[in-house]
């Protein structure tokens, strides 16, 4: 079996620890992921949001390598299996941890949720990426029986419904349809496996996107986060957040010039590499389950009062530091659980192949 090119192993890596660092300022800093509720310095809630800027952005990505890879891949029920049996496994072990060990009172619906995590969407993009995957062998079929022109029209109309349209009109009813937008991201990964090759223009092409994409992000919530001190009105705060979501074009902007740039660095292969980017995923279902979110962040980093203590530079050192030990923390539980437990509870190999055998004969059926 060939190895995949670890360039987009360590993408893979980057992206999950620029969302656990989003989610640092989301969780941590912010009130519910609004920072005008914030009452710390105006330094440092401009800091907060620039640590949260390229969350969605790492979201896009890591969509993008799936249709990246996937576009040329039969498809396989045991990915989907495989994600939710991960998502099933910790959701539950978290619950009788939150009770047993940190004491928590659990309700009747912590414990329902907990045993349907991908059902109830107690993780938004797992829940999404689900949905995506089931997808994933009719939308291939379209791109590839339908010519380079005829796709380049289908991503110009994805893009201005889910993504350009939503960024100019906020709060309207073509916001943040996380299922469009998550085809979107596919769709485009798909395409630049399929057309965009290593050409010599492809280099400043990607740095032209980078460069746009980074300025209106982090140019544009600096020049808001301004407009609010002088305005002091927080809306201000809020229409930067809106630059960074995930129906924002600038923020899609930016993910094509990072992932663009990727396919212009030489292939490498390492095996360390590849094996740590294995347990990405399960970084964020573990540190961002909601049962020890606040946990995480305000009893074990007290994220919020530090917020309000230090410096800027403090707070983004910090953040990057506590960041980094989560993500070290929960890559060796994943692989404790890869190496020991999946071995002896992991779904029976013979469940897998009755349910892939029938999904099989479903997709002939409907793609025939």
């Amino acid at each position: 079996m060939r190895e995949r090119n670890s360039n987009f192993e360590v993408l893979r890596i980057v992206s999950m620890f620029l969302i656990v660092l989003h989610h640092f300022s989301v969780h941590g800093v912010a009130n519910a992921g609004n920072f005008s509720k914030f009452l710390g310095s105006s330094t440092n809630i401009l800091m907060s949001e620039l640590l949260a800027s390229l969350g969605k952005v790492a979201v896009m990505v890591f969509v993008f390598i799936s249709g990246f890879y996937l576009i040329k891949s039969k498809f396989k029920l045991q990915r989907i299996i495989n994600l939710m049996w991960n998502v099933f496994f910790y959701s539950v072990i978290i619950l009788v941890f939150a009770y047993v060990i940190l004491g928590r009172d659990i309700s009747l619906k912590d414990v329902v949720v907990s045993f349907l995590p991908t059902t109830y969407g107690e993780y938004w993009f797992i829940t999404d990426y689900v949905l995506l995957m089931i997808f994933v062998p009719f939308v291939n079929k379209f791109i590839l029986e339908n010519s380079k022109k005829e796709i380049q029209y289908y991503l110009f109309a994805l893009v201005l419904v889910s993504s350009l349209l939503p960024t100019f009109l906020v709060k309207s009813a073509l916001s943040n349809n996380e299922l469009l937008l998550f085809l979107l991201f596919y769709s485009v990964g798909a395409y630049m496996r399929l057309y965009v090759g290593n050409e010599p223009h492809l280099r400043k092409i990607a740095e032209n996107y980078l460069f746009l994409g980074a300025l209106a992000i982090l140019g544009g919530i600096t020049v808001l986060n301004i407009l609010a001190i002088l305005s002091k009105k927080s809306v201000f705060v809020s229409l930067g957040m809106h630059l960074i979501a995930l129906d924002s074009i600038f923020a899609l902007i930016l993910a094509i010039g990072i992932f663009l740039y990727v396919i212009t660095l030489p292939p490498f292969t390492s095996y360390w590499v590849n094996f740590i980017a294995r347990s990405s995923l399960a970084v964020y279902i573990i540190s961002d389950n909601p049962l020890i979110r606040s946990i995480v962040w305000q009893k074990i980093f007290h994220v919020r009062i530090l917020a309000y203590k230090l410096g800027s530079i403090q707070l983004m050192l910090y953040a990057i530091c506590a960041t980094a030990m989560i993500y070290i923390v929960c890559t060796l539980i994943d692989m404790l659980k890869t190496g020991i437990l999946d071995k002896v509870i992991a779904p029976a190999p013979w469940i897998t192949k009755k349910l892939e055998a029938l999904w099989l004969f479903l997709t002939m059926k409907l793609t025939h």
